[in-house]
């Protein structure tokens, strides 16, 4: 396993990378190749925030990235979460990859949204934005490529990222796509209407 860290606003000791490195390490019995692993470890210098100790760790396997976050008030405390929530999630995609070399089982259709046309234009938006005292702004811009994949691919890849939707080009139609996760465990899928 190879482990590159990098640390923002705290020192980063031998004995922390160390201490990081043998954590992950758990997760690399799963595989048979060495992982090309980056973290980074933070310190929020808020002092109204609890939990201000973060660590984010990134995993490129097979053209998927394995993502985890997250935050305690010890760092030590937050390197262990992480650790355990990667160990998972590469235990889950290393099970999905097998299962879908060797026969998948079926999965229960995804429910698609239908956006109604009348709560959704130009207009009842800015009149929405005009009757509320909100000023918006972008903080954060993200951009990554669109690969084709079916829609319970895109879940399974959401899933492993960790994320609360995921958007996609949708291999039957060409088109872009996104799945979220709803609020009674399943999923849904929202399609453009042309």
């Amino acid at each position: 396993m190879h482990v590159v860290v990098t640390g923002r606003n705290i020192d980063l000791t031998p004995a922390l990378k160390q201490y990081l490195t043998e954590k992950l390490q758990r997760a690399q019995k799963h595989f048979h190749y060495p992982l090309e692993v980056q973290a980074l470890l933070s310190v929020a210098k808020n002092p109204s925030i609890a939990d201000n100790q973060t660590a984010e760790v990134t995993i490129k396997v097979n053209g998927n990235i394995i993502r985890g976050e997250e935050s305690s008030e010890n760092m030590y405390n937050s390197i262990d979460l992480v650790a355990d929530k990667i160990e998972r999630q590469l235990r889950k995609f290393k099970t999905r990859h097998w299962q879908r070399n060797k026969k998948t089982p079926e999965r229960e259709p995804l429910e698609t949204v239908d956006v109604s046309p009348d709560l959704d234009t130009d207009e009842a938006v800015k009149k929405a934005l005009a009757t509320e005292d909100i000023k918006s702004k972008i903080v954060r811009s993200k951009r990554f490529p669109l690969k084709p994949m079916t829609p319970e691919e895109a879940c399974a890849h959401m899933d492993l990222l960790g994320h609360d939707f995921f958007m996609f080009v949708n291999s039957d139609t060409g088109q872009v796509n996104t799945v979220y996760h709803r609020r009674d465990g399943q999923y849904g899928l929202i399609e453009p209407e042309v």
